[in-house]
């Protein structure tokens, strides 16, 4: 369980320093590259034997470690793309109800996990709580032709936390699988977005020709430094529960987490039905810790 809270509290640091972002007037695409290319350096950095490229293409969990890889920087893009043209509130909820995918998923896929009406009630806790933690008193007005970007970051989010569940399940099982294993996996996982980062960025900057700019470069670093610690505990974190209790339990906390950091450190006023949600959010990790 300290791995897992450790794993939140990480991750919700990420979600501050993207808060930092804006203030800093932070160019994302270029500190998002250069967080990538950061997280694998401190990897390899870390890992032994990483040197060997060889040894490490010949991994069993090579390909589907590239296949995620590319997921993370696509999914991304998307996220961006859609809290531009969709709004931020529902390509929020979007992102968090993904976490029916992989409990659904390891449901079916994996003997070791199982149905339940205490499975079903918690998920139906964790997606109202998101759903009253993002409500805003806003009217929100969009055309719907947009819906297909909070859709598609549902799918692709989905589809990122199943297949790295399913890389922990099958190819680095936690009780066969040491932590230099884990380092040089993380490794490849940011080495593979860097280099879809990479192309990106390079067609991006040869139309909008912006320059790149230190401050950029330095939020990049700090960024990947803390992305590569989160990576490392979330997989480690994940190999220690089931879908059913880890995905809503960590996503829960994430959102949780983050609206109190942002009510009593950033000043953002949380409702009254935003404060439901949190409450439900508690009571939801209670329910499905009896799991």
């Amino acid at each position: 369980m300290l791995l897992l809270i450790i794993a939140v509290i990480i991750f919700v640091s990420i979600f501050v320093i993207f808060r930092l972002f804006s203030k800093y007037n932070i160019n994302n695409l270029q500190a998002i590259v250069i967080n990538y290319l950061t997280a694998a350096f401190v990897s390899y950095f870390f890992a032994k034997d990483a040197s060997d490229l060889n040894a490490i293409l010949d991994r069993a969990w090579i390909t589907p470690a590239f296949y995620l890889g590319s997921l993370f920087m696509v999914s991304f893009l998307v996220f961006a793309h859609s809290t531009q043209k969709s709004g931020v509130a529902i390509t929020a909820v979007a992102s968090k109800m993904s976490v029916v995918i992989p409990v659904l998923f390891g449901i079916y896929f994996y003997e070791t996990e199982y149905f339940s009406y205490y499975i079903l009630a918690g998920l139906i806790l964790a997606l109202a709580s998101f759903f009253l933690i993002f409500k805003t008193k806003e009217k929100i007005e969009f055309n719907t032709k947009l819906l297909i970007f909070p859709i598609l970051l549902f799918f692709l989010n989905g589809s990122s936390d199943s297949l790295m569940k399913y890389i922990r399940q099958i190819f680095l099982p936690i009780e066969n699988t040491s932590l230099n294993e884990e380092i040089i996996f993380v490794g490849v996982l940011f080495s593979s977005s860097f280099l879809i980062g990479a192309v990106i960025l390079f067609i991006s900057q040869i139309y909008s020709r912006r320059k790149f700019e230190l401050k950029n470069i330095l939020a990049g670093i700090i960024l990947g430094i803390f992305n590569f610690f989160s990576a490392l505990m979330l997989f480690k974190a994940m190999g220690n529960f089931s879908s059913a209790f880890f995905f809503p339990v960590f996503n829960i906390g994430v959102v949780g987490l983050s609206a109190l950091i942002g009510h009593f450190i950033f000043k953002e006023n949380l409702s009254k039905i935003n404060w439901i949600g949190i409450i439900l959010a508690i009571l939801t990790i209670a329910l499905l810790a009896l799991v």
